[in-house]
């Protein structure tokens, strides 16, 4: 494992130090496709109810709009420390052929 000095400095300071990388299977996935083009897709907004998240989405939907996306579907998670509902996963993967998932603050 390669560390960088501060949490090598960390570590000999009897810190623990948490790495948030997967391992197994999980770093082998691979990601989905891009569309070449917007141009009359449904494209999906989860925000997570962190400060200025729906100011950025909501921008972002209007600039993908300008580029030809058909539509778009804003959902917001129900709370901002935990992860999204699979309802409003599942309806965004039912009904969109794109996503775009953002932080705040």
């Amino acid at each position: 494992m390669n560390m960088d000095r501060a949490s090598a400095a960390a570590l000999e300071q009897g810190q623990t130090l948490y790495c948030p990388v997967p391992t197994g299977e999980a770093l082998s996935s691979q990601l989905a496709k891009r569309p070449a083009s917007l141009e009359g897709l449904k494209i999906g907004f989860l925000g997570n109810l962190k400060p200025n998240c729906d100011v950025l989405l909501h921008t972002t939907e209007d600039e993908v709009t300008k580029l030809g996306a058909a539509e778009t579907l804003y959902r917001e998670k129900e709370s901002c420390s935990l992860g999204a509902a699979t309802s409003i996963l599942d309806e965004i993967a039912e009904n969109c052929q794109a996503a775009v998932v953002a932080l705040g603050d």
